[in-house]
């Protein structure tokens, strides 16, 4: 199995939270490619506004681009690791949304 290429925009390599981002938002991508196998790549931008003493305000954009459709997903906070929970919890969301979009059999052709 090939591994999805996941780019990040705007996270500093020194913090140590850039690396559980990334590993969290991997795995949601790994569960992901059992339903939707067309995954070209994905990535997530960072934007921090306010930087005021030690508290930081993080708006994320994770867009997931696969061979017919762009998934993008948006959540914003004061916790990047809320932030990119919730973004992983988006994505596995539209999982059940795409199983439920599958062809139904027919009543007519049972036998």
């Amino acid at each position: 199995m090939s591994e999805i290429p996941l780019y990040e925009i705007g996270l500093s390599k020194e913090d140590p939270s850039t690396e559980l981002v990334l590993s969290k938002l991997g795995g949601s991508l790994e569960k992901a490619k059992s339903v939707l196998s067309e995954i070209i790549e994905a990535k997530i931008s960072v934007e921090t506004k306010h930087p005021e003493g030690s508290r930081t305000h993080y708006f994320a954009t994770f867009t997931v681009i696969t061979s017919k459709k762009r998934l993008v997903y948006t959540d914003d906070g004061w916790d990047i690791l809320k932030i990119v929970d919730n973004l992983c919890h988006k994505l596995e969301n539209e999982l059940t949304k795409h199983d439920a979009n599958r062809q139904k059999e027919s009543i007519r052709k049972r036998e």
